[in-house]
């Protein structure tokens, strides 16, 4: 018997261990193709030893609650009448009735005695094991609290720093709710072996053969409701995110009324913990009785009838003199965590005044006015320059370059490749996943340009590319993109359609460093299982030198290497000055736990746009650059991911060139903007000056304007910039009454 348990045992142990190698090797691989395996291995050391602990933790408190039940229950069973009465008379005739159907089983639970066991350390451990997975999920909080950086900014209501909020809060409350969930999982527990072994609601009996189940049980009791207390003080924090008062954050309600309840139900909680003790000398004694009462009748009537009696009857009526104060800490605070503090006001008067020597002195701006719209250029683009069926523009970005010495607006698009495009003939596996493996270069226009037909003016287009103006494109491929999804192989006896030319087509071989070098069998093995496909084993075109691409699209591989960032819905093309196609992906660090701000939505209460990502279309090369140093929250993943970000003066200068500002962001900041511009507590309460966003008329139907970028000089700048715009209306009013630019 024991020969069979070792034999299951090894097999369970290999198969688990089969499963674990396939998930964790290739993306160790994959991670170390890019450059990144160190911090592969960061994060899964830091989550498998988060999960150890914690699953050690919990393994080791049941365990010794379990060995204290089994050796109390032992004691109790040799000893004990079970002579049981409670204050209560209707549960007294409960016991008796199941005390008469336990006596009989009691001579048949020795047989189970060794199989119980066993099932409780099965038990134990699965519970050992949901609990560490549990912590596992937010081991990144604790490396965030140990790096925080002080914001420089207190809160008005417990005058404590941002970053308690954004670092400590939420490890405390993960602490907090995971020791709670474990020693009620405990009592839980405990409670299941007593009752497995006849022992029933010992805690009434006056006994001394039960004194050390009670006050095993009672214990127990007493530290959950500690643990109870204590989250009830970290739940006063959250008043600073409340959403009961006229804004977002503590409002009079909640500091006035519900605040000192919530101190009460502290103190009450922590008295309960020590009034339960007393069970275990006295089972009659009431106190703990009325006390858990009287927390149940405050918690559900303090917290919930009184707020909103207060609210109705004292603070309604008069409602602005009241939330006066609030009402400032949340213009205050919103403004800060969406940056709008930073924002320049300005008039600009409008004079008419406008002649030919303006126009004459502004030849740059003139020249930058647009012409075409993305989505119709799009249109333009796949007719014109898609070339083959199995090419594919995914959207146009907008861009400046400098052209003949200045700054001119373009739109481009990347030129990129789908095979499922190609015909049913053609879906063979070598040419999806050796033949037709990248896209092709790309198009450029200005916005200011139209030929005598109608159609762009190109800056670069066709296959192979051809390009104007000092713009060239030494590497027109793409591997990297936003439209690559299949897996590909590189490097292979079968040479790579690269474009077509005419009636024929024009093949390479792929010369750059991006992907995983199947330089072994053990590879081609894993990557056979992994997508299950064994022609990577059988196929006598791949070699040691061929290089597997897979999980390949640029947005994709962003939010892999770095799942702890926000990214931007579009990521953009660049051509760089040495000719090569790089793609920058604007990315974001959130948190929805900024005091006193208002949502944006559940997950946003701050943003900063603290990195670029720049990507390579070829090699798949990619750098995270950290390009706002007062964020706190990027500062603390600096301090978690060392080494990992660059910094913004390592960013090359033919990509600092096209940085520009976010459209993502610079829409959450207009729309906030569009109620917090105003900062007199009256007229924000009052909601006298509300902006919209303008409406236009497009293809014959109105809809909402969305930023744009232009190049044009700002109030007081001497020279042209390259700017994202948007004008403002009032509320209800087709008229503008101000604009919101970003350089």
């Amino acid at each position: 018997m024991t020969k069979i348990k070792f034999i299951i045992g090894f097999i369970v142990a290999a198969i688990i261990s089969f499963f674990v190698f396939m998930n964790l090797y290739p993306d160790f691989l994959w991670f170390q193709s890019f450059g990144y395996e160190s911090i592969w291995w960061f994060r899964v050391k830091s989550e498998w030893i988060t999960w150890g602990v914690f699953t050690l933790i919990a393994f080791g408190w049941l365990s010794l609650n379990a060995v204290i039940a089994n050796k109390n229950s032992s004691i109790a069973n040799k000893n004990a009448t079970y002579d049981i009465q409670t204050p209560f008379a209707f549960l007294n005739q409960l016991i008796n009735q199941f005390r008469k159907f336990m006596e009989q089983s009691q001579s048949d639970q020795s047989l189970g005695l060794k199989a119980f066991s066993n099932v409780v350390y099965i038990a134990i451990l699965a519970i050992s094991i949901i609990f560490g997975l549990s912590a596992k999920s937010w081991w990144e909080d604790l490396y965030l609290y140990l790096n925080q950086i002080p914001y420089g900014l207190s809160d008005p209501l417990f005058a404590k720093d941002v970053s308690f909020y954004l670092f400590t809060l939420p490890l405390l409350n993960h602490i907090q709710g995971w020791f709670i969930g474990l020693f009620i999982i405990s009592l839980f527990f405990v409670g299941w072996i007593y009752f497995s072994k006849n022992i029933l609601l010992v805690i009434f009996s006056k006994e001394k053969a039960f004194s050390s189940i009670k006050k095993h049980l009672i214990s127990l009791l007493s530290v959950t409701f500690l643990l109870f207390s204590l989250g009830t003080w970290l739940g006063m924090f959250d008043l600073v995110l409340s959403e009961n008062g006229v804004v977002f954050g503590a409002a009079f309600t909640d500091v006035n009324i519900i605040y000192p309840i919530k101190n009460i139900l502290v103190g009450l909680f922590a008295l309960e913990a020590f009034l339960i003790l007393f069970l275990i000398v006295k089972p009659t004694f009431k106190l703990p009785y009325i006390g858990l009462l009287v927390i149940l009748l405050l918690h559900f009537f303090g917290l919930k009838f009184v707020p909103n009696i207060v609210q109705n009857v004292i603070v309604s009526p008069n409602e602005l003199v009241k939330e006066k104060e609030f009402i400032e800490a949340n213009i205050s605070f919103t403004r800060e965590a969406y940056h709008l503090n930073h924002v320049i006001e300005k008039d600009f008067p409008v004079d008419y005044q406008l002649d030919s020597n303006d126009i004459k002195s502004n030849t740059t701006i003139i020249e930058n006015i647009r012409l075409w719209n993305q989505e119709p250029l799009k249109q333009t683009f796949s007719q014109l320059q898609e070339i083959r069926l199995y090419y594919e523009f995914m959207n146009v970005d907008v861009d400046r370059y400098m052209i003949n010495g200045k700054p001119q607006q373009v739109m481009l698009s990347a030129r990129e490749l789908d095979s499922s495009q190609l015909s049913s003939q053609a879906q063979t596996w070598t040419n999806r996943h050796l033949v037709y493996t990248h896209g092709y270069g790309l198009c450029m226009t200005p916005v200011n340009e139209v030929t005598v037909d109608g159609l762009p003016e190109f800056f670069v287009k066709d296959l192979p590319p051809v390009a104007k103006h000092g713009l060239s494109i030494n590497r027109p491929e793409i591997y990297f993109g936003e439209k690559t999804f299949d897996y590909v192989v590189v490097n292979t006896k079968q040479q790579e359609f690269d474009f077509p030319k005419g009636d024929l087509n024009v093949y390479t071989n792929y010369e750059g460093q991006g992907g995983i070098l199947l330089d072994s069998f053990m590879k081609r093995l894993i990557y056979s299982i992994k997508f299950s496909d064994f022609k990577l084993i059988f196929s006598s075109l791949i070699n040691d030198d061929s290089r597997l691409m897979y999980d390949r699209s640029i947005t994709y591989i962003a939010k892999k290497i770095a799942p702890f960032l926000v990214y931007d819905q579009d990521p953009y093309l660049v051509l760089t000055d040495n000719g090569r196609m790089k793609w920058v992906y604007d990315a974001y660090t959130i948190s929805n736990k900024f005091p006193y701000s208002e949502p944006f939505n559940a997950r946003i209460n701050y943003i900063r746009n603290s990195v670029k990502v720049v990507i390579d279309a070829y090699d798949g090369a990619i750098d995270y650059y950290m390009m706002d140093g007062e964020d706190p929250i990027i500062k603390a993943f600096n301090g978690v991911y060392k080494g990992f970000f660059k910094s913004q003066s390592e960013m090359p200068v033919s990509i600092q060139k096209h940085v520009k500002y976010p459209k993502d962001l610079f829409t959450v900041q207009a729309l906030i903007l569009n109620t917090y511009h105003m900062e007199d507590p009256q007229v924000f309460y009052n909601r006298e000056d509300v902006w919209e966003f303008p409406q236009e008329t497009y293809e014959g139907s109105e809809k909402t304007m969305s930023p744009y970028y232009l190049v044009t000089k700002l109030p007081g700048q001497t020279q042209e910039s390259f700017v994202l715009m948007l004008p403002f209306t009032p509320s209800n009013k087709n008229n503008m009454i101000a604009w919101l630019a970003a350089s």
